[in-house]
């Protein structure tokens, strides 16, 4: 415990949120498992099946034929952006409010997606994808190619960030007479804004991995 509280703070942060969230699948495990499917589907497991579907059906129609490979990437890292960005409401600090995390979160998407292509389209066609149209693009599609996971790193840091330069903004400037509004803007803020970045890093991250997945592999039938 001593050791958790000399952690700097978004490590500290991320390491809570992954274990209370690792102890809160695994408990869901137990109960799901005592569910009988031959009978009515409980009340409290229709949400979890409902976002389960959301998410196979996204990626379906963006991935195509291999979705089962990339639907738990992609719910996974939905459900810690989600939780990450609004940890302020649980009194933890944003660790995607920092730069380490972000950069992480966009390094990992970046390997998903480089991977996928030299699966997909074999190393010769992933190479050859650097020379489109024209082999004088070369440099421009490296570059391109290699700023991908720092503008999705920087994209999340700095909407998450600028938020809460917001509302401190305010609070220094109106003083007490903030202190009504403020419930408000951390609402705005911590939770609706960031729901809309968990949606803008995951959609981002489908859309960039199935452009480097082979037409027609991306039929779904």
């Amino acid at each position: 415990m001593t050791l958790l509280y000399t952690m700097p703070s978004a490590i500290r942060s991320t390491l809570i949120i992954v274990g209370v969230l690792c102890l809160f699948f695994i408990i869901l495990f137990f109960f799901i498992r005592r569910v009988n499917p031959l009978k009515k589907t409980p009340l409290w497991l229709v949400p979890f099946m409902w976002i389960v579907d959301l998410m196979n059906g996204s990626v379906k129609a963006n991935i195509g034929k291999k979705w089962k490979i990339y639907s738990p990437w992609f719910l996974t890292l939905t459900i810690f952006v989600f939780f990450a960005n609004i940890s302020a409401v649980f009194v933890l600090d944003n660790p995607t409010g920092y730069l380490v995390v972000t950069g992480a979160l966009g390094f990992m998407t970046f390997l998903v997606i480089q991977i996928t292509g030299i699966t997909s389209l074999g190393v010769k066609g992933y190479l050859k994808g650097f020379l489109d149209p024209f082999p004088i693009m070369l440099p421009m599609n490296i570059i391109s190619e290699f700023s991908l996971p720092i503008s999705l790193a920087l994209r999340l840091f700095g909407n998450l960030t600028s938020g809460t330069c917001i509302s401190i903004l305010v609070k220094y400037a109106l003083g007490w007479a903030a202190l009504p509004i403020m419930p408000f803007m951390n609402a705005i803020f911590d939770i609706f804004f960031g729901v809309i970045q968990v949606a803008v890093f995951v959609i981002l991250s489908m859309i960039f991995t199935s452009m480097k997945v082979k037409d027609e592999d991306k039929i779904y039938s």
